[in-house]
């Protein structure tokens, strides 16, 4: 079994449609380092990494999504997965929330 060492988080925000967080297992091996390539415009030797989406947040039995601006690993749980701790604050504005959200991990 492998197991998921590396969590990617990509959000975004649309006026009138609200937030959409999706979380991604990410996996660079064998993606080409092109750390010191200036350029990817035309590039044919690339192999890009790896990601496969984890869950998205609106999946979930939330009472909002809110901007998700902060992702950490928390503890091993007894069942052997792991913890991903979300956080989000209000920005002390009344439209939004400050959201902890604890996800297990297989």
């Amino acid at each position: 079994m492998r197991t998921l060492t590396t969590a990617a988080l990509e959000r975004s925000f649309v006026t009138g449609v609200g937030n959409r967080v999706r979380i991604y297992e990410a996996d660079t091996l064998g993606a080409t380092n092109v750390r010191d390539v200036a350029s990817l415009a035309g590039a044919t030797a690339v192999r890009p990494m790896r990601k496969r989406l984890l869950v998205d947040l609106s999946d979930l039995p939330l009472s909002t999504v809110d901007n998700v601006e902060g992702m950490t690993w928390g503890p091993v749980l007894p069942t052997r997965e792991r913890t991903l701790v979300l956080v989000s604050d209000d920005n002390f504005s009344s439209s939004q929330v400050t959201q902890v959200i604890a996800l297990a991990v297989r």
